[in-house]
Protein backbone atom coordinates (compact mmCIF):
# COMPACT_ATOMS: atom_id res chain seq x y z
CA UNK A 1 0.00 0.00 0.00
CA UNK A 2 1.23 3.24 -0.98
CA UNK A 3 1.12 6.09 1.89
CA UNK A 4 0.89 10.00 0.68
CA UNK A 5 3.80 12.02 2.18
CA UNK A 6 2.89 14.14 5.24
CA UNK A 7 2.90 17.87 4.20
CA UNK A 8 5.58 19.96 5.76
CA UNK A 9 5.29 23.27 6.75
CA UNK A 10 8.01 24.16 4.62
CA UNK A 11 5.46 23.35 1.63
CA UNK A 12 2.48 25.84 2.87
CA UNK A 13 2.49 29.09 1.51
CA UNK A 14 2.54 31.68 4.23
CA UNK A 15 -0.32 33.54 5.28
CA UNK A 16 -0.93 37.02 3.71
CA UNK A 17 -0.42 39.90 6.49
CA UNK A 18 -1.13 42.69 3.51
CA UNK A 19 -4.38 43.70 1.66
CA UNK A 20 -4.54 42.98 -2.63
CA UNK A 21 -3.06 45.12 -4.73
CA UNK A 22 -5.88 47.69 -5.59
CA UNK A 23 -7.80 47.78 -8.72
CA UNK A 24 -6.78 50.15 -11.29
CA UNK A 25 -8.98 53.92 -11.04
CA UNK A 26 -11.75 53.52 -13.34
CA UNK A 27 -11.49 55.74 -16.79
CA UNK A 28 -14.58 57.64 -17.53
CA UNK A 29 -15.63 57.09 -21.49
CA UNK A 30 -17.78 60.00 -23.15
CA UNK A 31 -18.54 57.34 -25.84
CA UNK A 32 -22.49 57.65 -26.54
CA UNK A 33 -25.66 58.94 -27.61
CA UNK A 34 -27.14 61.76 -25.05
CA UNK A 35 -29.99 63.75 -24.59
CA UNK A 36 -30.62 66.51 -21.63
CA UNK A 37 -31.85 69.51 -20.57
CA UNK A 38 -31.03 72.83 -19.94
CA UNK A 39 -31.97 76.35 -18.21
CA UNK A 40 -30.31 79.86 -18.21
CA UNK A 41 -30.94 83.17 -19.57
CA UNK A 42 -29.81 85.16 -22.50
CA UNK A 43 -29.39 88.94 -23.46
CA UNK A 44 -30.31 90.04 -26.91
CA UNK A 45 -28.79 92.76 -28.99
CA UNK A 46 -30.61 94.54 -31.89
CA UNK A 47 -29.91 97.36 -33.68
CA UNK A 48 -32.88 99.01 -35.86
CA UNK A 49 -31.22 101.56 -38.39
CA UNK A 50 -33.46 102.96 -41.24
CA UNK A 51 -33.23 100.62 -44.96
CA UNK A 52 -34.82 103.36 -46.71
CA UNK A 53 -35.87 106.76 -47.11
CA UNK A 54 -39.67 106.30 -47.34
CA UNK A 55 -42.43 108.65 -46.26
CA UNK A 56 -44.42 109.09 -44.06
CA UNK A 57 -41.73 108.14 -41.20
CA UNK A 58 -37.86 108.08 -41.15
CA UNK A 59 -35.47 107.39 -38.08
CA UNK A 60 -33.12 110.60 -36.81
CA UNK A 61 -31.08 107.36 -35.43
CA UNK A 62 -30.31 103.84 -34.25
CA UNK A 63 -33.18 102.00 -31.90
CA UNK A 64 -31.57 99.57 -29.65
CA UNK A 65 -32.82 96.56 -27.98
CA UNK A 66 -31.31 94.73 -25.48
CA UNK A 67 -32.86 93.06 -23.31
CA UNK A 68 -32.03 89.74 -21.01
CA UNK A 69 -34.74 86.69 -19.90
CA UNK A 70 -35.43 83.14 -19.25
CA UNK A 71 -34.45 80.21 -21.59
CA UNK A 72 -34.80 76.14 -21.45
CA UNK A 73 -34.75 73.45 -23.55
CA UNK A 74 -33.39 70.65 -24.96
CA UNK A 75 -30.32 68.95 -26.43
CA UNK A 76 -29.26 65.26 -27.83
CA UNK A 77 -26.05 64.36 -29.62
CA UNK A 78 -23.72 61.58 -29.94
CA UNK A 79 -20.05 61.62 -28.67
CA UNK A 80 -16.88 59.58 -29.66
CA UNK A 81 -13.69 59.74 -27.51
CA UNK A 82 -10.13 59.02 -29.55
CA UNK A 83 -7.80 58.95 -26.06
CA UNK A 84 -8.63 62.23 -24.46
CA UNK A 85 -9.79 63.98 -27.76
CA UNK A 86 -13.83 63.77 -27.86
CA UNK A 87 -15.67 64.50 -31.03
CA UNK A 88 -19.57 64.74 -31.65
CA UNK A 89 -22.61 66.43 -33.08
CA UNK A 90 -25.27 68.09 -31.52
CA UNK A 91 -28.61 69.15 -32.01
CA UNK A 92 -30.56 71.66 -29.35
CA UNK A 93 -33.57 73.48 -29.22
CA UNK A 94 -34.17 75.88 -26.96
CA UNK A 95 -37.86 78.44 -26.01
CA UNK A 96 -36.87 82.03 -24.88
CA UNK A 97 -38.58 84.38 -22.24
CA UNK A 98 -36.75 87.31 -24.18
CA UNK A 99 -38.21 90.62 -24.90
CA UNK A 100 -37.49 94.27 -25.05
CA UNK A 101 -37.59 97.37 -26.83
CA UNK A 102 -36.15 100.63 -27.70
CA UNK A 103 -36.75 104.00 -28.89
CA UNK A 104 -35.83 106.69 -31.54
CA UNK A 105 -36.50 109.85 -32.51
CA UNK A 106 -38.20 110.33 -36.40
CA UNK A 107 -36.93 112.73 -38.54
CA UNK A 108 -40.05 115.62 -38.64
CA UNK A 109 -42.01 115.55 -41.95
CA UNK A 110 -44.71 118.33 -41.02
CA UNK A 111 -48.02 117.89 -41.00
CA UNK A 112 -47.86 113.71 -40.55
CA UNK A 113 -44.99 113.52 -38.26
CA UNK A 114 -44.65 116.36 -36.06
CA UNK A 115 -41.74 117.23 -33.99
CA UNK A 116 -41.15 115.29 -31.25
CA UNK A 117 -42.85 112.07 -32.78
CA UNK A 118 -40.75 108.94 -31.69
CA UNK A 119 -40.34 105.21 -33.31
CA UNK A 120 -40.43 102.22 -31.23
CA UNK A 121 -39.38 98.93 -32.19
CA UNK A 122 -39.73 95.77 -30.27
CA UNK A 123 -38.08 92.32 -30.33
CA UNK A 124 -39.53 89.26 -28.85
CA UNK A 125 -37.00 85.61 -29.88
CA UNK A 126 -39.87 82.72 -29.39
CA UNK A 127 -37.30 80.20 -29.60
CA UNK A 128 -34.11 79.30 -31.19
CA UNK A 129 -32.61 75.73 -32.47
CA UNK A 130 -28.84 74.55 -33.05
CA UNK A 131 -27.08 72.15 -35.25
CA UNK A 132 -23.70 71.83 -34.18
CA UNK A 133 -20.10 69.76 -33.99
CA UNK A 134 -18.39 69.41 -30.86
CA UNK A 135 -14.36 68.86 -30.26
CA UNK A 136 -13.15 67.97 -26.61
CA UNK A 137 -10.32 67.32 -24.26
CA UNK A 138 -11.44 64.66 -22.09
CA UNK A 139 -9.55 64.47 -18.22
CA UNK A 140 -11.47 61.17 -17.07
CA UNK A 141 -15.03 62.42 -15.49
CA UNK A 142 -14.08 66.21 -16.90
CA UNK A 143 -14.87 67.08 -20.62
CA UNK A 144 -13.62 70.83 -21.92
CA UNK A 145 -15.20 71.26 -25.36
CA UNK A 146 -15.55 74.24 -27.79
CA UNK A 147 -18.67 74.25 -30.27
CA UNK A 148 -19.88 75.66 -33.33
CA UNK A 149 -22.53 75.11 -36.61
CA UNK A 150 -25.62 76.86 -37.51
CA UNK A 151 -28.54 78.53 -35.26
CA UNK A 152 -32.19 79.53 -36.53
CA UNK A 153 -33.79 81.86 -34.75
CA UNK A 154 -38.04 82.55 -34.77
CA UNK A 155 -38.80 86.40 -33.93
CA UNK A 156 -41.62 88.51 -33.89
CA UNK A 157 -41.10 92.46 -34.45
CA UNK A 158 -43.19 95.32 -33.68
CA UNK A 159 -43.05 99.07 -34.66
CA UNK A 160 -44.91 101.62 -33.10
CA UNK A 161 -44.95 105.44 -33.83
CA UNK A 162 -45.62 107.57 -30.72
CA UNK A 163 -46.56 111.19 -29.94
CA UNK A 164 -44.02 113.40 -27.85
CA UNK A 165 -46.10 112.39 -25.10
CA UNK A 166 -46.00 108.19 -25.35
CA UNK A 167 -49.30 107.75 -26.85
CA UNK A 168 -49.56 104.80 -29.90
CA UNK A 169 -50.91 106.71 -33.17
CA UNK A 170 -49.55 103.35 -35.76
CA UNK A 171 -48.56 99.81 -35.38
CA UNK A 172 -47.00 97.20 -37.49
CA UNK A 173 -45.99 93.93 -36.92
CA UNK A 174 -43.59 91.58 -39.17
CA UNK A 175 -42.93 87.63 -38.28
CA UNK A 176 -40.15 84.90 -39.02
CA UNK A 177 -37.13 82.61 -39.20
CA UNK A 178 -33.90 84.36 -38.60
CA UNK A 179 -30.49 81.99 -39.85
CA UNK A 180 -27.38 82.54 -38.73
CA UNK A 181 -24.35 80.78 -36.95
CA UNK A 182 -22.96 80.16 -33.22
CA UNK A 183 -20.04 79.35 -31.32
CA UNK A 184 -19.37 78.46 -27.90
CA UNK A 185 -17.71 76.63 -25.00
CA UNK A 186 -18.84 74.62 -22.13
CA UNK A 187 -17.78 71.96 -19.45
CA UNK A 188 -19.29 69.05 -18.45
CA UNK A 189 -18.53 66.31 -15.31
CA UNK A 190 -19.57 63.12 -15.55
CA UNK A 191 -21.23 62.07 -12.21
CA UNK A 192 -22.36 59.08 -12.88
CA UNK A 193 -21.33 56.28 -15.46
CA UNK A 194 -24.68 57.63 -17.54
CA UNK A 195 -25.37 61.35 -16.11
CA UNK A 196 -23.14 64.46 -16.42
CA UNK A 197 -23.63 67.83 -15.56
CA UNK A 198 -22.87 71.22 -18.03
CA UNK A 199 -22.39 74.54 -18.11
CA UNK A 200 -21.98 76.27 -21.24
CA UNK A 201 -21.72 79.74 -22.47
CA UNK A 202 -23.17 80.71 -26.51
CA UNK A 203 -22.80 83.54 -28.74
CA UNK A 204 -25.39 83.75 -31.45
CA UNK A 205 -24.95 86.04 -34.86
CA UNK A 206 -27.82 86.84 -37.30
CA UNK A 207 -26.33 89.30 -39.51
CA UNK A 208 -28.57 92.31 -40.29
CA UNK A 209 -32.01 91.56 -42.20
CA UNK A 210 -34.33 94.24 -43.79
CA UNK A 211 -38.14 94.65 -42.41
CA UNK A 212 -40.16 96.69 -45.07
CA UNK A 213 -42.44 98.22 -42.53
CA UNK A 214 -44.01 100.09 -44.76
CA UNK A 215 -47.13 101.97 -42.90
CA UNK A 216 -44.12 103.49 -40.78
CA UNK A 217 -40.43 103.38 -41.29
CA UNK A 218 -38.59 100.26 -43.27
CA UNK A 219 -35.35 98.69 -41.06
CA UNK A 220 -32.85 96.69 -41.13
CA UNK A 221 -32.13 94.36 -37.88
CA UNK A 222 -29.02 93.38 -37.06
CA UNK A 223 -29.13 90.80 -34.45
CA UNK A 224 -26.89 88.74 -31.64
CA UNK A 225 -27.44 87.05 -28.77
CA UNK A 226 -25.59 85.70 -25.84
CA UNK A 227 -26.40 83.04 -23.44
CA UNK A 228 -25.31 81.23 -20.41
CA UNK A 229 -26.65 77.83 -19.36
CA UNK A 230 -27.16 74.95 -17.26
CA UNK A 231 -28.17 71.53 -17.45
CA UNK A 232 -27.97 67.83 -17.52
CA UNK A 233 -27.45 65.05 -20.02
CA UNK A 234 -27.92 61.36 -20.09
CA UNK A 235 -25.77 58.96 -21.77
CA UNK A 236 -26.24 55.59 -23.51
CA UNK A 237 -22.56 54.80 -23.33
CA UNK A 238 -21.57 52.08 -25.54
CA UNK A 239 -18.36 51.13 -23.62
CA UNK A 240 -19.19 52.54 -19.86
CA UNK A 241 -16.56 52.25 -17.63
CA UNK A 242 -13.18 50.27 -18.67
Amino acid sequence: MLLSAPAHAADMAPPSYYPAAPLPPAVYDWTGVYVGGNVGAGLLSDAWTQATAAPPTSLAGTIKVGPAGFIGGAQAGLNYQFKALVVGIQGSWTDSAITGNGTANAIPNPPAVPAGTLVRGTSAPLWFATATGRVGFADNAWLFYLKGGGAWMSVKYTEDVLTAAGATVMTQGFSGTRFGYTAGLGVEFGMTENLSAIVEYDFFGFGSKAYDFTLIAPVNVRSDLNTLTAGLNYRFNWAGWH
